[in-house]
This record gives structure tokens, sequence and C-alpha cells, in this order.
């Protein structure tokens, strides 16, 4: 309770004081204060917007660049920073990725279709991880399929997977 508050509590009683204090109309700044007052506020927010807009990326389905990654399979680099890769590989009927050493941890979701990493059947909404220095199995896929594969950014073509392991 405010110094105020309480100098008056001690000559009115607590209930008429409240009542007073509720009859007190707010003053209101005046026209052209309270208009650069909502400006101001209007901005702020505005920023924060424009801010949290920054924060989020769409890749749009129907967007971006396909590239050959090896026969019969493409890729399309969703993000990467340098150490980290969002991308898909879509796999045609009969498309294979060779067997390789994992040069960084992945982890993949097939999004749909079918594949075997190695001898294993993967279906559409299973999710595989595989770590750093560990071989990673040829995945072939007989009917196609798409993948969606967080991964490191060194490799950038099939050739590099080869030399790699």
């Amino acid at each position: 309770m405010s110094a105020c508050k309480k100098a008056l509590a001690s000559v009115l009683p607590e209930d008429l004081l409240g009542e007073m204090l509720l009859a007190i109309k707010p003053k209101t700044p005046p026209t052209a204060r309270r208009e650069k007052l909502k400006q101001s506020l209007l901005s702020r927010v505005g920023k924060l917007l424009a801010e949290s807009r920054d924060e989020v990326f769409i890749v749009r389905a129907d967007a971006g660049t396909w590239i050959t990654f090896a026969p019969q399979v493409e890729m399309k680099v969703l993000h990467d920073d340098g150490n980290t890769r969002a991308w898909l590989a879509r796999l045609d009927p009969g498309g294979r990725i060779p067997a390789h050493l994992q040069s960084g941890d992945e982890e993949a979701i097939i999004m749909s279709g079918w594949c075997y990493l190695d001898d294993v059947k993967v279906n559409c909404g299973d999710y595989h991880r595989i770590n750093k220095g560990a071989r990673h199995g040829v995945i072939h896929s007989p009917d196609g399929c798409l993948i969606f594969v967080r991964s490191h950014s060194l490799k950038r073509h099939v050739s590099e997977l080869v030399a790699a392991g």
C-alpha cells in the first residue's frame, strides 16, 4: 500500500476510500500525444513482427532446385548453414546411393514410398539415424521414394560418397 493511501486510510474508512478511488476518472493524454504513443506502439509491434518473420524460413514444395546427386537420385537442399544441411533425396525406381562412411551424424525419415538400407526394408514414416564414423549402407529403392535427410554439409555429390567409403 502506498504512503498516500496509508495516510488516507487512517483518516477515511477503507470502503469509502475505495469508492472514492474508483470514482476518479483517468486522465487521458491530449490527442497529439495519444496519437504519438499509438504510432510508437504500432511501430514497435511492427518491428517485433518483422523480426519474428526472419526466424521462419519456408521452402514451398514446388520451389527450389532438384540437382542430380547420383544416377536416378536427385537432391533438393532446403537449408544449409555450412555445418548442417536439411535436404530431400528423391530416388526414382531403381535409384541407389552407395555405401559410405558417415563424416557426420545423419538422420532421415522416409516421406513417401520405401527403400532398403542395405538389406533392411525402411517404410514410409520410418526414421533412421547413423552416427559419425559409422558405415552407411547402400540405399536403394525398387519402386522409388522420397527421404527427408538432416546431415552434415560436407558432401555435395555421390562421387564424394564413394571416395569416403
